[in-house]
């Protein structure tokens, strides 16, 4: 998948390649919704998608964040003055994004973290207010049913969205799909707290889906609650070996 280059996941269900990881666009009569914005300069990478698709930035209606780090909402300042629209968060991590509470490195090895703090910045936008600050369960205003599902852990406000008519959920750095062969928990490098980030995954499995979408990784187009499954059972073995 070439950056900027747009994946059909679903009918109205489209991911590009930005800067940094992956933005799902969900399309309704009324326009469409984006999901996490890519890092810094992702602008013309998400555009060029867009144009691809025979959409327009005219037609975003709002942005979704599935959480804080750089890569995923460092695109939003970009985006927002290209096309003011509402930028929605959950509330832990929407104090981080708005410049309410500083920016704390992704990385949990302090030695790490000031090697890679250079590579950080350049991936960091300008502070952008979050309008909507999102908590469990809310739904988001939008023609596409997609409801907010807190999975703390890979940050404080981690959410995936579930969008029911669909089958699918978007699980931002939620769970990860390396080689597109096995499914796996966020990586523990950049997770605030991993084994937090492996019980919210239990939460997934009240939910009828099918397809996940991943920031990072190709999606799983079929199966995919039947891999949650799978993942949990082998994770539980290996704690319990």
């Amino acid at each position: 998948m070439k950056l900027g280059s747009p994946i059909t996941v679903a009918p109205n269900i489209f991911q590009i390649r930005a800067l940094g990881a992956r933005v799902t666009v969900i399309v309704s009569e009324g326009g469409f919704l984006l999901i996490d914005a890519g890092s810094r300069r992702s602008l013309p990478f998400i555009k060029g998608g867009l144009e691809a698709l025979g959409l327009s930035l005219d037609d975003l209606a709002m942005i979704v964040v599935t959480h804080h780090h750089p890569d995923h909402a460092g695109g939003l300042a970009e985006l927002v003055e290209s096309k003011p629209v509402p930028v929605a968060a959950h509330h832990l991590d929407a104090r981080i994004i708005s410049g309410v509470e500083p920016k704390p490195d992704p990385h949990r090895n302090r030695l790490m973290a000031a090697v890679v703090a250079p590579v950080v910045k350049t991936l960091e936008g300008d502070i952008v207010p979050v309008n909507i600050e999102l908590e469990d369960g809310d739904v988001i205003p939008f023609d596409v049913e997609a409801k907010v599902i807190h999975v703390p852990g890979h940050t404080p406000g981690s959410i995936c969205l579930f969008l029911p008519d669909h089958k699918t959920i978007v699980v931002g750095d939620a769970m990860q799909y390396k080689f597109g062969r096995k499914l796996s928990p966020p990586a523990r490098s950049v997770t605030q707290d991993p084994e937090m980030a492996l019980r919210s995954l239990q939460r997934l499995l009240d939910l009828d889906f099918q397809t996940i979408c991943f920031g990072h990784f190709p999606p799983i187009l079929t199966g995919g609650r039947d891999a949650v499954v799978r993942l949990l059972r082998d994770e539980e073995s290996a704690l319990d070996s």
